[in-house]
């Protein structure tokens, strides 16, 4: 009997929480909302979320407001939307580093899987795989086969360490069989300058249109794109997968919502944000930041997410690289 009157209370508590969910959607939104972007301003998230600002507000019939809180690689951002009310209100632009900053920064108090709802994937983009002319290697496999001879010989570059080059390289370290030498810089144009120099040989970095100079003035080769598959705005550039079947690295980026956030409220958002990504507008603004647009549902996004989160919590303790 006690059972009974217990499965009757939580059957009743569940179906009041479905009526305020779709309660809150037949009004959502009813005032302005926010999106959060956790890194400083004019970066590529920050411009994809500016390009999406008009868009959204004409959709949704509210005002979106776009505000930068920077800090911890991301963290304090993350944590303040974490905290936030699930409401629709407050949303967090995501990309990589979510997910892999709280694998590296003991500190960063928020997990990605539990604090977080995906409302939707924007666009990804590959890295490109760029080495020094110096090294006698015009392909992947002969790189590989050039870094196994010369064991300890070649260096890789990125923005830092547990940035997505870093561990997309070692990554490909562990795909290879190699061990390539890790050399942190402070961003991503030190890391390719350095490149460039010969101070180190290798680095994965995003596409861009000074790389793409660099590369037809003959300063560095570029011997692959780190997608699935090829790139079409690089179509005679092999992808890594070609020589180590299965290796796929993508930057993306996209929105979430603080855990918790009524379904009926995520999927209106959704709507709203592949609705808006569909427009020739930011098609073009996309294509001119090197991006692919993925309008998709809710759910694809956090599946993928959450595969990122296998892929770099496997990568990360075979690199043996510490939480700090």
């Amino acid at each position: 009997m006690m059972f009974r009157r217990q499965w009757l209370a939580m059957s009743a508590l569940a179906l009041s929480a479905l009526a305020l969910g779709s309660a809150q959607a037949d009004t959502f939104p009813g005032r302005p909302i926010k999106i959060v972007v956790p890194f400083a301003a004019g970066g590529t998230g920050d411009v994809l979320i500016r390009t999406l600002q008009e868009p959204l507000q004409r959709r949704l019939g509210q005002p979106i407001i776009v505000e930068n809180r920077l800090g911890a690689s991301g963290s304090m951002g993350t944590a303040f939307v974490k905290n936030s009310q699930a409401d629709g209100y407050t949303l967090l632009q995501v990309g990589n580093s979510t997910v892999t900053t709280p694998l590296l920064q003991k500190a960063a108090n928020y997990d990605s899987q539990k604090d977080l709802a995906p409302v939707g994937l924007i666009a990804t983009t590959p890295m490109v795989f760029l080495l020094n002319p110096v090294v006698p290697a015009t392909n992947i496999k002969q790189l590989i086969d050039y870094a196994k001879a010369n064991p300890g010989k070649l260096e890789f570059s990125s923005a830092g360490r547990g940035s997505l080059a870093h561990l997309a390289t070692e990554s490909f370290n562990q795909a290879a069989g190699l061990k390539m030498v890790f050399v942190p810089y402070q961003g991503a144009s030190q890391a390719v300058n350095a490149v460039l120099a010969g101070d180190v040989k290798v680095a994965l970095t995003t596409p861009s249109d000074a790389i793409n100079a660099f590369v037809s003035a003959g300063r560095v080769r570029m011997l692959a794109v780190s997608s699935e598959k090829r790139s079409p705005l690089l179509p005679d550039v092999p992808a890594i997968s070609e020589t180590l079947p299965n290796f796929a690295v993508n930057a993306f980026f996209g929105l979430s919502a603080p855990a918790g956030t009524p379904t009926a409220v995520i999927a209106k958002l959704n709507d709203a944000l592949n609705k808006s990504i569909a427009e020739p507008a930011v098609q073009e603004k996309l294509k001119v930041l090197g991006m692919f647009p993925h309008p998709g549902d809710a759910a694809s996004f956090g599946d993928m997410m959450t595969r990122d989160h296998a892929l770099w919590t496997a990568v990360i303790t075979k690199a043996g690289i510490e939480a700090e």
